[in-house]
């Protein structure tokens, strides 16, 4: 019933459709993305002791997602090029650690708890997804120890339509507004970096 959408980012579209028969929706254009960070109530980033326990997203793509964040963050190294197009961001797991230096170990949350396992005694970090960051009452930009940059990001929110409405003029005008120099503004304005909009080469 529905034209288009605009909840998912690239990898979790790919997973999508291979998980529903080669279902045919695509990417128009990369609006917003709500980054991804490493938060914790008990140790800052240059501290995390040995064998810390770490939670992360349950669901594959944004799994693959929160352990390239710690990659980036300097905690751990993947076996992983992300310069790939191929890339199956479905298929990348703890088991694509190469280097753990500090031990760490990893339990797997549900998105919408990830923000609450900061309050586990046994969790020490936890990887939030930028919406529930903002429902749980924290500003990515500011209490984020680590977090993801727009620039290249794979994780970028997409304008989603069937293949055959790809040149709808509708969809077409829809995307240029949710692209515009003005929504950028407003997207930076509103959410002061905890929600950033999308850059080029996305």
């Amino acid at each position: 019933d529905l034209d288009a959408n605009f909840f998912q980012h690239i990898p979790y579209l790919k997973d999508w459709n291979a998980q529903h028969g080669n279902a045919d929706l695509v990417s128009v254009a990369a609006v917003h993305i709500e980054p991804l960070g490493l938060y914790s109530k008990k140790v800052t980033l240059d501290a995390v002791p040995d064998g810390a326990l770490i939670a992360i997203p349950a669901d594959a793509t944004n799994q693959a997602r929160a352990l390239f964040l710690l990659e980036d963050a300097g905690l751990l190294k993947l076996d992983v090029n992300r310069a790939d197009p191929d890339i199956d961001y479905s298929q990348i797991t703890d088991g694509n650690v190469t280097d753990n230096p500090k031990n760490i170990s990893f339990v797997k949350i549900d998105r919408p708890q990830l923000a609450a396992s900061l309050d586990d005694p046994k969790v020490i970090l936890s990887i939030v997804n930028g919406n529930y960051a903002l429902e749980a009452g924290l500003t990515p930009s500011k209490d984020a120890l680590f977090i993801e940059t727009a620039d290249g990001n794979p994780y970028v929110n997409v304008l989603v339509v069937k293949s055959d409405l790809i040149d709808d003029a509708r969809v077409k005008k829809l995307a240029e507004a949710l692209t515009s120099e003005e929504t950028a503004k407003w997207i930076t304005d509103t959410y002061s970096g905890s929600v950033l909009p999308a850059k080029s080469g996305n």
